[in-house]
Order: C-alpha cells, then structure tokens, then sequence
C-alpha cells in the first residue's frame, strides 16, 4: 500500500495542537467595550479578542484586559 500524499497547506501537528494554538491566541483577552475595525462591529464587551489583533495595533490596549484580570472578569459576567 502506497503511502498517502502529503498536503504541504495543511497545518502540522495534532488536535491538541490546534487547540492549543487557538487557546494562546484567543483565551487570553477579552473586549472591555463594543470595538469596531473598519466602521463594522468586530467585538463586543466581553466576547474575546486575538492576542495578534492586540500585538499589532489592530485592537488598542486600552480596549481589551487579560482575561484573569479582574476588569477582565467583569467584563465577561
């Protein structure tokens, strides 16, 4: 039996992996306020937010908290 091709666009790793990957990049902010990209509503308080859109500038600092902060908590109640 001939050994299956490989997709070389598909994602390396594991389930676990991907779940991992999507929890650093979506478990660790939460939206303090409704925030719009591009005049659309992207997020609203409390929903969560991409650690990338914090890192490059596309969501302010000041528009999200950690998670485990307590704004972040109350956000998310």
């Amino acid at each position: 039996m001939a050994d299956k091709p490989v997709n070389p666009d598909a994602p390396a790793g594991t389930a676990d992996d991907a779940e991992r990957d999507a929890l650093a990049e979506w478990g660790v902010y939460v939206a303090l306020e409704p925030i719009d990209i591009g005049g659309v509503r992207a997020f609203n308080r409390g929903e969560a937010v991409p650690v990338s859109h914090v890192e490059r500038g596309v969501v302010s600092p000041d528009q999200v908290a950690k998670r485990t902060t307590k704004a972040g908590q109350e956000a998310t109640q």
